[in-house]
């Protein structure tokens, strides 16, 4: 059972009080349920900038299967709620047009289409996909046999993150990432020397959505892949869930209108079009670096989280090894792994401290989950997303209270450092694998 520690303020009272700040408690600027959207997303930003709300999720380990996506388990803490409907309403509500019909069609100005805001929010979902790469997923494909080393991949995926090979008996041997010229350096002629199990896999010298297996298979065989994909197709009409952490959908908004505010025409805005291009960039990088495990416990003993890459580094085979799991490794801010890969002699239970979704209060009565120090932060933050709409020097004068709600969300983060010994270990478990085996070199400035 979810605790609820902080007992001093309701959702209803925490909207009067932004209504109250923005001088409008008949609600005729500001709908009640418009202030709501900009409270409940006031939450989520303080949860990705702090993790201060962290919980324990338990679930069933399954026999024979080592990969899990930790917001598909049951009772999962880290969900996907958050559909495209939602996002269009705070979207619709910021630039001042009325929400969709009960029908779910735009019924606003000639500035801007239901088609131009799927496209824009699509658009940008993928991309935060691509930059952040915190969502990952596992299929298998057939290889083509002997002399062909290539496979396609199908058009929705982004990156790989994980090859492995997988002989036609079922055993697994990872492949490590290298490229045609290292190949070559170490094995003059590799290309005409088939072997089973092959050791390494490149992207570079191929297509895109290629993949050469290095060196040729000489038999039959499949490759399990750990890739980044684009999302579903988004329809607000209908809701479609974003596929994203929920704490980051603020930062899909300020893409797609960053987007919608940037083009030549009526709805163009420069100044705010520069602020949400900036607090885009701002969100990408949080994200990159945001942890969702932070401890872990198999049948209630602790373990400490590794990475996919030491894992397979230090035990090379773990995929073929059954029995107790007794390690629990991140491969992104969604999947994990656990090795031994559990047999059948469970039970064998899954215990993972987690930065959980913000609690987000939704009936009138539902006590707000932030302490008093913390509350004028999100109070702060409410009230600059809602003078959004004004735009001009009015936006621009909330400024300082965005600033401010930055300021003390460090100062938390500062506190937690200063509370917690190891504080960096226990927040980088989903991220270690990015470090190890990364998908980015940053070019340095000249």
């Amino acid at each position: 059972m979810q605790l609820m520690p902080y007992s001093e303020i309701t959702y209803a009272a925490l909207r009067a009080q932004l209504a109250d700040r923005q001088e409008d408690t008949s609600n005729i600027y500001w709908s009640d349920a418009e202030n709501g959207l900009y409270l409940q997303e006031a939450l989520r930003t303080w949860q990705s900038l702090t993790h201060c709300w962290r919980d324990r999720m338990t679930f069933q380990a399954t026999q024979n299967f080592e990969w899990y996506d930790l917001t598909q388990q049951e009772g999962t803490l880290i969900p996907y709620t958050q559909t495209d409907s939602d996002l269009i309403s705070v979207m619709l509500y910021h630039l001042l047009e009325p929400q969709l019909n009960g029908s779910g069609q735009y019924v606003g100005t000639d500035m801007f289409t239901l088609a131009d805001f799927t496209a824009a929010m699509q658009r940008r979902r993928d991309q935060f996909l691509l930059e952040t790469g915190m969502i990952t997923g596992r299929s298998v494909i057939n290889l083509p046999g002997p002399p062909v080393n290539r496979v396609s991949l199908v058009d929705t995926i982004i990156d790989v993150r994980r090859v492995a090979f997988v002989s036609p008996s079922g055993f697994y041997t990872t492949l490590w990432k290298t490229d045609e010229w290292r190949a070559s350096a170490f094995k003059a002629l590799w290309e005409a020397s088939p072997q089973n199990p092959p050791s390494n896999y490149s992207t570079a010298g191929v297509p895109p959505i290629t993949l050469k297996i290095i060196p040729p298979p000489s038999g039959s065989g499949a490759a399990e892949i750990i890739t980044v994909s684009i999302g579903a197709p988004l329809n607000p009409s209908a809701g479609v869930l974003l596929g994203i952490p929920d704490d980051f959908v603020w930062v899909l908004k300020f893409g797609a209108m960053a987007d919608l505010l940037n083009r030549e025409g009526q709805s163009k805005d420069v100044q705010r079009a520069q602020y949400c291009q900036s607090r885009w960039e701002e969100g990408v990088e949080i994200a990159r670096v945001t942890t969702s495990v932070i401890n872990a416990y198999l049948n209630e003993v602790a373990t400490f989280p590794t990475s996919i890459h030491s894992l397979s580094t230090y035990r090379p085979g773990w995929q073929n090894q059954t029995g107790a799991p007794d390690t629990v490794a991140s491969m992104s801010w969604n999947l994990i792994a656990l090795s031994n890969v559990p047999d059948g002699n469970g039970p064998y239970s899954v215990s993972l401290e987690v930065a959980e979704n913000a609690p987000v209060p939704e009936a009138d009565g539902d006590e707000v989950q932030v302490s008093s120090e913390d509350m004028d932060a999100i109070i702060d933050y409410a009230q600059h997303l809602a003078a959004f709409k004004q735009g001009g020097k009015e936006f621009m004068d909330t400024v300082p209270l965005y600033q401010n709600f930055i300021r003390l969300a460090t100062v938390r983060n500062e506190r937690l450092k200063g509370a917690i010994p190891f504080y960096d270990r226990l927040s980088s478990s989903s991220t270690e694998q990015e470090k190890q085996a990364p998908r980015r070199i940053e070019t340095a400035a000249k």
